[in-house]
């Protein structure tokens, strides 16, 4: 049997390179890895865990919406709950609900040109900026990512069907998923 990283595991580990390592486990679909990264300096403290649950919860639910609207052949559902978990170093870390698309969104997208039309708006309205392109990923995957000053990530994954990310260091002492209000 293969070992590969869960996405969840992957995006826990990206915002572990900010400062340190994280471990991936085994399971699940193998997971784009960018050969760059555009992420500005974080240069505000994490928030406690309800504020960023209802700062990046309205943020994935605004921009779906603004994907269906873009795309209405494709739809959104969710594939994983919100969630807090502890990274390697100590700190918390928030995520909303994965959502995964009903279909590929490169093509349909004309190679996220779309995505971005539709997404950049909402983005800057939460304060993060312009997705600014793709980055460069190995194994077939198109990836748009956006970080904002707080180190959240916005990341659209899609090699089939598409994936949807975003997470955020949180001020929480116990890492518990429990501090999560109820959607």
């Amino acid at each position: 049997m293969a070992c590969r990283a869960t996405p969840r595991q992957y995006r826990l580990a990206l915002v572990a390179v900010l400062g340190s390592l994280v471990s991936a486990a085994c399971a699940g679909p193998k997971h784009p890895v960018p050969e760059k990264s555009s992420e500005p300096p974080v240069t505000e403290s994490p928030a406690p865990v309800a504020q960023s649950f209802a700062r990046y919860d309205g943020l994935r639910a605004e921009l779906i919406a603004a994907l269906e609207q873009q795309l209405p052949g494709i739809s959104w559902t969710v594939r994983l709950p919100a969630s807090v978990n502890k990274l390697a170093d100590g700190r918390c870390f928030f995520e909303t609900r994965t959502m995964v698309s009903s279909a590929d969104v490169v093509e349909p997208s004309h190679r996220f040109a779309d995505i971005f039309s539709a997404g950049d708006p909402v983005l800057a309205k939460y304060g993060f900026p312009a997705f600014g392109g793709t980055d460069p990923t190995p194994g077939g995957w198109t990836v748009a990512r956006s970080a904002n000053a707080a180190g959240a990530i916005v990341s659209i994954e899609s090699k089939s069907p598409a994936y949807l990310y975003i997470g955020a260091p949180v001020d929480s002492r116990t890492c518990d998923p429990a501090e999560l209000p109820d959607p």
